[in-house]
C-alpha cells in the first residue's frame, strides 16, 4: 500500500470487509458527494453549457413521453397551432367545410387524426 503523503494519483481504501481497493484522489470526494445528495434534485456539473444542453435533452425526452397524453380534440385555437395556420384562417375552413369538427353545445373541437389527415392529402411531390 502506498502511504498517503506520496504523489501517488490513487488513495488506499480498506472496506469494511477488509479488502483493500484503489480509488483514484478526488473521485472519493465526488462519491462522497453525491451519495449525500438528496433524490429528486437536480444536479449542477457547473458547466453553463453542458447544463443547458442537459436540460434540452430532458425536456425533449419528457415531450415525447407525453406525446401519447395528448388529447385527441382539439379547439379551434389549438388545431389552428397543430396545422400552422391562424385561428380565423382555419374558422374559414371550418364554415367551407373543408375540415370535419366534432360539435358540441356550440363548442367546435377538430379531431387530431381529421388534422393529420388533412396534411396528408395535401402533401406534394417534391
Amino acid at each position: 500500500m502506498t502511504p498517503a503523503n506520496l504523489s501517488s494519483p490513487y488513495r488506499d481504501l480498506t472496506p469494511a470487509g477488509g479488502c483493500a481497493r484503489h480509488v483514484p484522489r478526488g473521485e472519493m470526494e465526488r462519491c462522497e458527494r453525491e451519495d449525500s445528495v438528496n433524490i429528486g434534485q437536480t444536479n449542477s456539473t457547473g458547466n453553463l453549457g453542458l447544463d443547458a444542453f442537459a436540460d434540452a435533452v430532458a425536456a425533449r425526452i419528457a415531450a415525447r413521453l407525453n406525446a401519447g397524453q395528448q388529447p385527441r380534440l382539439l379547439s379551434v385555437k389549438d388545431a389552428a397551432a397543430y396545422i400552422g395556420r391562424t385561428p380565423k384562417a382555419l374558422r374559414h375552413m371550418i364554415a367551407d367545410g373543408a375540415v370535419p369538427t366534432v360539435r358540441e353545445g356550440g363548442r367546435i373541437h377538430l379531431d387530431r387524426t381529421d388534422l393529420d389527415r388533412w396534411i396528408e392529402m395535401r402533401r406534394t411531390a417534391a
